[in-house]
């Protein structure tokens, strides 16, 4: 080796069904070798949900050029040399449990894993040239919540490469069956055999609230265990399915089975959700096309969130990228090309500009590769617009509005510029130049962008931060995203559309990513921590794709997100039937 300090140890886990030979490894932590010769190495994480667990502990010298990179499946690294030791082990119950078969999740396991060559006495995974050895510590936790458990086939004592043999038939999703009772004690299970899919279809009141539920209530984590949808090629949250509703280049089905006149739009990206009068609800999204075949395309849902029509809603525009929601229930969208322009489009097919979209002044007269919109509508008669533009020096804009509705974007305002100051502060000017020059030195590349209560948020994709601007006292922190991990999956590669949920209580922020080898929706809580909603298999059909397109019904009980290049949109429901949050 040339050396130790770029010597590195990447720590990883899987949680492993009976059926899979194969594992889908899951970041959990690297750490670089503190000198040469022998020596000890720790981390910790919590085991998920599952009787079979599996570590992975890799050896790698990475050279300066590539020290930044890791691998979220597990692989062999880069570099002149690397070792992988792998350890399979089954978590057992509590002597109290009177189900042997079933992992309790009312107790969290948090094996120490450490690189070493003599033998140590505390419980760490050990590795050396020819063996690894595990003995994990199980210790409380004082969760009280009933969380599922995961029932698993039984298996005969043999050794770990023969238990885990390829099924004759694909498993399918685990199955929620709660149990109502007063003892927290009590777990649902979660069956590992195949199982039908319940199918949900609820009422969307013309109000737009979301009602009770007949459903018992399953409170589940996002990430906290996934589990592989064949079908679709993707790792879902446990408590989740997911189904395809829509393909590029296929006609789209209705529930009264009839199809769309058009085939599905190709290159799909940002997406909103517009109300309907009628209590049903439009999903609105855009066509990254170049040349002039771009544009942006309606979805529509009747109140039961069944699909009734598909149309073209604006065409002829070039790249059209991200978006946002007016308050009036628009959606406007923006081209991502050098003179680009955002675009206020109509969806309410009763409402006069329905057929009429139009270009906006929130792009200026010289246009620009812009990206996404927010909006602060705390002073009804001057929303304000946010509106960030993907390039090395592409300024954040905020544009004051004369007035609201329609006419508030074509008719009149003003246009500042952010520019970050020294000591986490910041200021709306009204130079361009500087607007341009703080994006190319602090938040080059910006993406997806929101507002809630005082606060903007957006992402800066090229560097992978989030920045979280405070509006009252003009200050503003900044973090990576997926920085602090919590569960199973990663997000390694670069944030691109950002939506919220829910933020005045449980703060959740929804990204989609671009690239990378599993890209996902994640998941930032109000703590920081994030998670995976879903993603596509590690290495699977959707490996270097972008996720795009997320947005929640109007009352919340369907999530909607797709993957560009494979040109599949999927909705995503509760299990339980309840509304998400």
């Amino acid at each position: 080796a040339d050396g130790y300090t770029n010597d590195y140890v990447y720590f990883y886990h899987a949680s492993i069904q009976a059926t899979l030979i194969t594992f889908d490894w899951n970041f959990i932590e690297r750490i670089q070798c503190t000198r040469g010769g022998q020596q000890t190495l720790t981390t910790s994480y919590t085991l998920p949900k599952g009787s079979e667990q599996a570590v992975r502990v890799s050896i790698r010298h990475m050279e300066n050029d590539i020290i930044g990179l890791t691998s979220d499946d597990g692989s062999c690294g880069l570099g002149p040399f690397d070792d992988n030791d792998d350890v399979v082990f089954t978590v057992m119950t509590d002597a109290s449990s009177t189900d042997t078969s079933n992992f309790s999740t009312s107790e969290t396991l948090e094996p120490i894993a450490s690189i070493t060559k003599p033998p140590t006495v505390s419980p760490t995974i050990k590795t050396t040239s020819n063996m690894i050895s595990m003995t994990p510590s199980l210790q409380p936790t004082d969760e009280s919540t009933p969380s599922p458990s995961m029932t698993r086939e039984p298996t005969s004592s043999t050794s770990p490469s023969t238990r885990y043999k390829p099924s004759s038939s694909p498993s399918t999703k685990p199955t929620m069956s709660p149990t109502v009772t007063n003892m927290p004690s009590s777990k649902p299970s979660i069956s590992a055999s195949p199982t039908s899919t319940p199918s949900y279809s609820p009422s969307i009141p013309n109000n737009l609230t979301p009602t009770p539920s007949m459903s018992p209530f399953v409170l589940f984590t996002y990430g906290e265990s996934l589990y592989r949808d064949t079908s679709l090629g993707i790792q879902i949250s446990v408590g989740l399915t997911a189904r395809q509703i829509a393909q590029t280049g296929t006609k789209v089905s209705f529930a009264n089975g009839g199809q769309s006149s058009i085939s599905y739009h190709g290159m799909m990206d940002g997406a909103g959700i517009a109300p309907l009068p009628d209590g049903g609800y439009a999903y609105l999204s855009n066509s990254e096309k170049s040349s002039g075949r771009g544009g942006v395309y309606g979805l529509y849902f009747n109140k039961d969130g069944q699909i009734t029509d598909y149309k073209a809603l604006l065409t002829g525009t070039s790249r059209n990228c991200g978006g946002g929601m007016s308050p009036w229930n628009t959606w406007i969208s923006c081209e991502e090309v050098g003179d680009g322009q955002c675009w206020q489009v109509e969806p309410d097919p009763n409402k006069p500009n329905h057929n009429s979209p139009k270009a906006t002044l929130l792009g200026g007269p010289s246009g620009g590769a812009y990206e996404t919109v927010a909006v602060d509508y705390t002073n009804t008669s001057k929303p304000v617009f946010f509106i960030t533009e993907d390039k090395t020096y592409g300024e954040l804009r905020r544009f004051e509005a004369d007035g609201n509705g329609w006419d508030a974007l074509h008719v009149g305002g003003r246009t500042t510029y952010l520019q970050f100051l020294s000591g986490n502060r910041f200021r709306w000017t009204t130079s361009l130049s500087a607007g341009k020059n703080s994006a190319a030195s602090y938040y080059p590349n910006a993406e997806g962008i929101i507002y809630h209560n005082s606060t903007l948020y957006f992402v800066a994709k090229v560097t992978r931060t989030l920045f979280i601007l405070d509006l009252n006292d003009m200050t503003y922190t900044s973090e990576r995203t997926g920085s602090s991990w919590v569960g199973q999956g990663a997000f390694n590669s670069q944030p691109d559309q950002i939506i919220e949920s829910d933020l005045d209580k449980r703060k959740f922020i929804y990204f989609t990513e671009d690239g990378g080898k599993a890209p996902g929706v994640h998941v930032r809580d109000r703590k920081g921590n994030y998670y995976t909603m879903a993603r596509g298999v590690p290495g699977g059909r959707y490996a270097g794709d972008e996720t795009v397109g997320i947005a929640f019904s109007p009352d919340r009980r369907k999530f909607y997100f797709g993957f560009q290049d494979a040109g599949v949109l999927m909705e995503v429901t509760r299990d339980d039937g309840q509304p998400f949050n």
